[in-house]
């Protein structure tokens, strides 16, 4: 009898043991795989940054690649001084200059998901009545939302 009992606990122990690794392994995955932030907290998060630099008077805000590449998709980041110069303003903020204010009054819009875009507003008040509207599309590449596109909305 013993000895069924000591077979016994040790079946017992070693289910456990692998329970326990398998229910760790899907935790693991699971927190691998859900998106790092929505692409609400990333729109937020790169125009919170952006108007900072402008405000710190860092022109260029994306010579710091890393810290751009963290919101932007590697195509936008490429593609955006070409679309800087052709447009003939900065296309993240749709004029040539900016309003110190923007930084604490920018407005970013409800985003509407459909699969692995997304695709959202953002509104920066100009004087009284007057607000620059940029449409932003973003990008799920991988767990993270980028933004991938950006066009002026007037």
């Amino acid at each position: 009898m013993p000895m069924k009992l000591l077979r016994l606990a040790l079946i017992s122990l070693f289910c456990a043991f692998l329970f326990n690794a398998a229910s760790r392994a899907v935790v693991r995955g699971i927190q691998q795989t859900a998106p790092s932030a929505g692409p609400e907290k990333i729109v937020r998060e790169f125009y919170a940054w952006y108007l900072h630099q402008l405000n710190k008077n860092i022109n260029e805000p994306l010579k710091q690649r890393a810290t751009a590449l963290k919101y932007l998709t590697p195509q936008l980041y490429s593609n955006a001084p070409r679309l800087t110069r052709r447009m003939d303003a900065d296309i993240f903020i749709c004029a040539q200059d900016w309003d110190v204010g923007w930084e604490r009054n920018f407005i970013v819009g409800r985003p509407a998901i459909s699969g692995v875009t997304a695709t959202t507003l953002v509104t920066l008040p100009s004087g009284e009545m007057d607000k620059i509207r940029i449409k932003l599309t973003l990008k799920r590449t991988g767990a993270a939302w980028r933004i991938d596109k950006v066009a002026c909305a007037n």
